[in-house]
C-alpha cells in the first residue's frame, strides 16, 4: 500500500527531464521500494546499543530473523506459531547469546527479549499498524514524496481461539530474497522471468527484467574471469582437484543452456513485434529487450573459449609457478579478524588474549622498579673510547651575554649603557621606562632598557637589580619591580 503527497521536493523541476530520467530511472524506484522493507530490521539491529546493560549482549537482528524463519518453516501446516512457540525456539540461542557474553541464563531476561523482538516484528510501538515509510518517487516528470506502508508480522486469530503469528506478503518476499543465491541460478530465474513476461505482454516489466538479466550476465563473466586470473597468479588458491573443474564443467552446460534460453527470448521479441502496427510505442520497448538479449548471447558466446581453455591454463601456470617460492601467507584484518572476535569473547577468555599478546603488541617496556644492581654495573661500566677522527674540530666561538647587536643598532646600545652607568640614585625600571617614553624614545630603546636590566638582575656584576615586591606595567612592559642601585665601584 501507498500513498501520495502533493508537495514536491523543491527545485526538483528545474532540471532538464531529460537528463533527470536518466538518473531517476524505474529501477532505482524499484530498488528504493524495496529497501524500505529493511528499515524495520535496521531498527531493531540499532536497539541493540539502546536496551537496558543485561540486555545489550542479546543480538536483536539474528533473533527476528530466527523468528522470521520460524514462521516461514510452518506455513501451510497445521502447527502454527505463536509466542510460546518463538520463545522455545530462539531459547538455545539465547542460552548460546549468554554463554559468548560471559552471563548467567535468565529466564526473565530471555522472556523480555522475545516479547522485544516480537513487537518490534509487529510495530507495537504504533499499535500494531503498518510500517510507514517515506520515499521519493517520479510523477510526471518531478520528484513527490510518497509513503509505503507494509507489515513484516501481524496477529491472526486461530479457530481454537488465542492468535498466531503470520508474515504478511512483503515480509515472505523479503525473507526469500535476502538469501544469497548464486549468480547461475539468479541468472536462469531473471531470463524465465522475462521470457514469461514477454509472452503475456507485460514489456515495461520485461525491460527491466531484461535488464536485471544483463547485469547477471556480466557478474558471471567476471566470476569467472577471476577464476582463471587468480590461477594465473597463485595455482594453489584455487581447488583445482575438485571444486574448479566441476564449476568450468557446470559452466560449459549453463552458457548453453543460456544461449537457447536467449534466443528463444529474441524470437518470442521478433513474434511479438510482427504482430505490432506500424507506430506501436510498444515496438521500441519490445526491441531493446531483444537487443539486450542478443548482447547477453553475445557475452556468453565470447566465454566458451575461455571456458575450454581453462584446463590448459592450470597447467600452464602449473609448470610456471612450479620453481616459484611460495607467497607469503596474507595478513589478518585487525579490526574484522582479530578485534571484533576478541571483543565477542567472555572475558576471561579476552584477558587471557590480551595477556599473553601484549608483549607482542606494545613492544618492549621499561621496568617499574629501580634496579641498584643494573644502576651499579651501568655506572662501572669502563670509559668508551672516543675514536679518532681526521675532520679538525673547531673550539666554539663564545661570547660574552649583551644585547644582541643584529637586533639593536649601536646608538641604542650606547645610550642604554649610559643611562644605566649615569644612575647617581637608585631609580625602579617603571621610572626608566616611562623616561624613556616621554622623551619619545622608541619602542626598541626601551625594550633593550629592559633587557638590559634584566640581564644585570641575573648576575649583579656590573649593577645591583633587587626585586621590591611590587608589580609595575610601563612602556609595554609589566611584571615584578625592580629597583637598579648606581654603578658598583671596582675594589
Amino acid at each position: 500500500m501507498q500513498w501520495s503527497c502533493v508537495v514536491s521536493v523543491p527545485d526538483a523541476g528545474a532540471e532538464p527531464r531529460s537528463t533527470l530520467d536518466r538518473v531517476w530511472t524505474r529501477a532505482l524506484a524499484h530498488r528504493l521500494r524495496v529497501l524500505l522493507h529493511t528499515m524495520p530490521l535496521d531498527a531493531l539491529h540499532r536497539s541493540n546499543a539502546l536496551r537496558d546493560p543485561e540486555l545489550r549482549h542479546y543480538d536483536g537482528l539474528a533473533l527476528g530473523l530466527a523468528t522470521m524463519d520460524l514462521i516461514v518453516d510452518h506455513m501451510g501446516l497445521d502447527i502454527d506459531v505463536d509466542r510460546g512457540r518463538v520463545a522455545r525456539h530462539l531459547a538455545p540461542l539465547l542460552d548460546e547469546m549468554d554463554r559468548v557474553a560471559g552471563k548467567e541464563a535468565d529466564p526473565e531476561h530471555h522472556a523480555g527479549m522475545v516479547d522485544r523482538v516480537i513487537a518490534a516484528l509487529r510495530n507495537d510501538d504504533e499499535r500494531r499498524r503498518p510500517f510507514a515509510m517515506s520515499y521519493l518517487d517520479m510523477e510526471g516528470g518531478k520528484l513527490v514524496r510518497r509513503v509505503r506502508e507494509f507489515r513484516l508480522v501481524y496477529d491472526q486469530f486461530h479457530p481454537d481461539g488465542g492468535t498466531v503469528l503470520r508474515l504478511s506478503n512483503e515480509a515472505v518476499n523479503l525473507f526469500l530474497g535476502a538469501l544469497e543465491l548464486p549468480i547461475e541460478d539468479a541468472q536462469a530465474a531473471a531470463e524465465a522471468i522475462v521470457q514469461s513476461q514477454l509472452a503475456r505482454g507485460r514489456l515495461d516489466e520485461a525491460l527491466h527484467s531484461a535488464q536485471g538479466a544483463h547485469l547477471q550476465s556480466i557478474r558471471y563473466k567476471h566470476k569467472l574471469e577471476r577464476i582463471l586470473r587468480d590461477t594465473r597468479r597463485d595455482v594453489t588458491s584455487l581447488d583445482w582437484r575438485v571444486e574448479v573443474p566441476r564449476l568450468l564443467e557446470e559452466a560449459l552446460a549453463h552458457v548453453s543452456t543460456r544461449l537457447l534460453v536467449e534466443q528463444t527470448i529474441v524470437n518470442t521479441a521478433l513474434e511479438r513485434l510482427d504482430l505490432l502496427e506500424d507506430g506501436d510505442e510498444r515496438g521500441a520497448i519490445i526491441a531493446k529487450i531483444a537487443a539486450i538479449a542478443r548482447e547477453c548471447m553475445l557475452l556468453h558466446t565470447a566465454l566458451q573459449g575461455p571456458l575450454m581453455r581453462a584446463r590448459n591454463v592450470f597447467l600452464d601456470e602449473q609448470a610456471r609457478q612450479r620453481f616459484v617460492a611460495p607467497p607469503l601467507a596474507a595478513r589478518p584484518e585487525l579490526v574484522r579478524d582479530v578485534l571484533e572476535p576478541v571483543l565477542a569473547m567472555a572475558k576471561a577468555d579476552a584477558l587471557a588474549i590480551g595477556d599473553a599478546l601484549q608483549p607482542l603488541l606494545l613492544g618492549a617496556q621499561p621496568p617499574q622498579l629501580l634496579s641498584l644492581r643494573m644502576l651499579v654495573d651501568w655506572q662501572l661500566r669502563p670509559r668508551r673510547e672516543v675514536a679518532p677522527t681526521p675532520h679538525t674540530v673547531a673550539e666554539p666561538d663564545l661570547a660574552e651575554r649583551a644585547l644582541d647587536p643584529t637586533r639593536f643598532p649601536n646608538e641604542i646600545r650606547t645610550l642604554v649603557n649610559d643611562l644605566l652607568g649615569g644612575l647617581t640614585e637608585p631609580r625602579t625600571l617603571s621610572e626608566l621606562l616611562q623616561m624613556l617614553r616621554d622623551q619619545g624614545a622608541p619602542e626598541a630603546t626601551l625594550d633593550a632598557l629592559a633587557l638590559a636590566v634584566s640581564e644585570a638582575f641575573a648576575d649583579e656584576q656590573t649593577h645591583k637589580v633587587e626585586r621590591i615586591g611590587s608589580r609595575f606595567e610601563a612602556g609595554g612592559w609589566f611584571g615584578d619591580e625592580l629597583l637598579i642601585s648606581p654603578t658598583r665601584q671596582a675594589s
